[in-house]
C-alpha cells in the first residue's frame, strides 16, 4: 500500500470527526412563528430559553377543540393532532399524563380550555365521554419550572424534564427538554411552542430538535417543525 492511499484512509475518519464535532459545538439560530429561536449546542446541557417580558403575554382565554387543524409544516409530525395529548408529552404538564377513567378517546367533541389563573392558566381537557384531565401551565418569565425535574423524572429520563415558560411577541411560549440515557448511548429532545390567538382560535407553532450520540461514536440529529390550529368552541 503506498503512502499516498495510507494517508486519505487516515484522513476519513479525521474528517468525519471534524465533522462531527463541528455539528456537536455549533449553534443555531431558528424563527418559530417569526420568533427568533437561538439553539445552543446540546451537549453543554444549556436549555433553549427565549426572551421574556409579561407585558407581552397573549390572551389565550377560552375553550378549544383537542384536534387540529394543519397549517403548515411536516405533516408525518403527529404529537400536534391533539392538543391533550401534546400538552401530555412532550410538554408534560402535571396532570394531563395522569391516568384517566374512563379511558380519553379524541373525539370530534374533545376540548382544552384556558383559564386564568394566579401566575399562569388552568388546562382542563374533556373529552366529551366522561373522561376529564386538568393541570396547571405556569408563567415564569424566563424561569425553570421548580417541579418539573422531581415529578417527571422516570425510567429512560432519569434526571426529569427542565421545562420554561416565558412571553414574547404576543406569543407564550413553552421550552422543554428531556436528557435521556440507554446503556452506551444518550441524546436530548427539545422542543420550543408558541402559542397565540389567531381567528378567534389557538395557533401552536411547535420546533422539535432530537439529537443522540453513541459510543462508537456516532451522531444523529432530527428536526422539524409544525404549526396546527385548533378552533373556537362557544362557551
Amino acid at each position: 500500500m503506498n503512502a499516498a492511499v495510507r494517508g486519505a484512509r487516515r484522513t476519513i475518519p479525521l474528517a468525519a470527526a471534524g465533522l462531527m464535532a463541528l455539528a456537536l459545538s455549533a449553534c443555531g439560530v431558528a424563527k418559530v412563528d417569526e420568533v427568533s429561536v437561538k439553539w445552543p449546542p446540546f451537549r453543554d446541557g444549556t436549555p433553549v430559553v427565549l426572551p421574556s417580558d409579561p407585558a407581552q403575554c397573549p390572551d389565550l382565554a377560552g375553550t378549544y377543540r383537542t384536534q387540529g387543524e394543519y397549517r403548515s409544516g411536516d405533516r408525518d409530525t403527529k404529537s400536534l393532532n391533539d392538543l391533550r395529548t401534546f400538552l401530555s408529552y412532550p410538554l408534560d404538564l402535571q396532570g394531563m399524563r395522569d391516568n384517566v377513567l374512563p379511558e380519553w378517546q379524541s373525539t370530534p367533541d374533545a376540548t382544552v380550555a384556558f383559564t386564568p389563573a394566579a401566575g399562569g392558566w388552568d388546562v382542563l381537557a374533556l373529552d366529551g365521554r366522561g373522561a376529564r384531565s386538568a393541570a396547571y401551565l405556569p408563567l415564569l418569565n424566563g424561569a425553570q419550572d421548580p417541579g418539573a425535574l422531581a415529578r417527571d423524572a422516570r425510567p429512560g429520563v432519569p434526571d426529569g424534564i427542565r421545562r420554561h415558560t416565558g412571553c414574547a411577541q404576543g406569543r407564550l411560549w413553552v421550552s422543554v427538554r428531556h436528557d435521556w440515557r440507554q446503556y452506551e448511548s444518550m441524546g436530548v429532545r427539545r422542543h420550543v411552542a408558541l402559542f397565540r390567538p389567531e381567528a378567534g382560535g389557538l395557533l401552536v407553532t411547535v420546533r422539535r430538535e432530537s439529537d443522540s450520540i453513541g459510543l462508537l461514536p456516532w451522531y444523529s440529529n432530527e428536526s422539524s417543525v409544525f404549526q396546527y390550529w385548533f378552533a373556537p368552541v362557544a362557551p
